[in-house]
């Protein structure tokens, strides 16, 4: 397991994630930093949004390091809570990605579904996500980062352009709803819960949520995985009509 520091980590904390597990590996930003920098190339946007953009890192870094040890990896970010043992969320052999409760991307959704056509798996969220590096494409990054219309919630911009790899990658899957949470109005893990995702204002949860014993089991858990589908012109008009009605409530 490989723990990506984004240039922040000190030494002490480093010596903590090592304690955690023997397997555990901290990449530093300056251990990889030429390997991703010749990795990149000659391409102008991807090296700017790595120096001004820290979540650039899930969408550069960690794809290009994974590739070296397999085509395939797993992400997970750090604010998610996996209350029982979850290996197999880990083993996943096809593009996987961790469904939210709306549809968030950094473009209008009109431009990407008309404009430019593009294949955008519904209520993508990047919090964990399976993918295979062979369908990883720095070109396609490249131009994404360049267009100048997708900067609208650039704290989207990463999981945005996720979002648009997954749906160019072909069919995608998604862990069961009620088993993986990630929904920003979420009163705490049932019984069915094996992990949650503190989107939002869940962060403060943390503490809370991840020491109730009761939820703590070493049995490993079958999750349940579902089929997912792009975006269509009806969630497009959805999303508008809830807008709208926000607006004049």
């Amino acid at each position: 397991m490989y723990v990506i520091d984004d240039g922040s980590f000190t030494e002490k904390n480093v010596k903590q994630i090592l304690q955690l597990s023997p397997s555990v590996r901290v990449i530093s930003r300056k251990e990889r930093e030429d390997f991703v920098l010749e990795k990149i190339g000659n391409r102008p946007n991807c090296k700017k949004y790595r120096e001004d953009f820290p979540l650039s890192f899930k969408l550069l870094d960690i794809p290009l390091i994974a590739s070296k040890e397999s085509p395939r990896y797993t992400f997970t970010d750090s604010d998610i809570i996996y209350l029982k043992n979850c290996q197999r969320y880990f083993n996943q052999q096809e593009n996987t990605y961790l469904k939210t409760d709306s549809i968030k991307l950094s473009v209008k959704l009109r431009n990407g579904l008309l404009k430019y056509k593009w294949a955008i798996p519904v209520r993508f969220n990047s919090g964990y996500f399976s993918y295979d590096t062979r369908n990883f494409d720095l070109d396609f990054i490249e131009y994404y980062l360049g267009l100048s219309d997708v900067r609208n919630s650039p704290w989207l911009s990463e999981q945005t352009c996720w979002a648009l790899l997954f749906g160019k990658s072909g069919p995608s899957y998604c862990p069961s709803e009620v088993q993986f949470i990630c929904q920003e109005n979420c009163s705490g893990p049932k019984a069915s819960t094996l992990a949650v995702h503190l989107i939002g204002g869940l962060k403060g949860k943390v503490h809370e949520w991840s020491i109730q014993e009761e939820q703590i089991s070493l049995t490993s858990i079958n999750p349940i995985f579902e089929s997912s589908r792009n975006v269509t012109l009806v969630d497009w008009a959805q999303k508008s009509a809830k807008r709208i009605l926000r607006a004049v409530s």
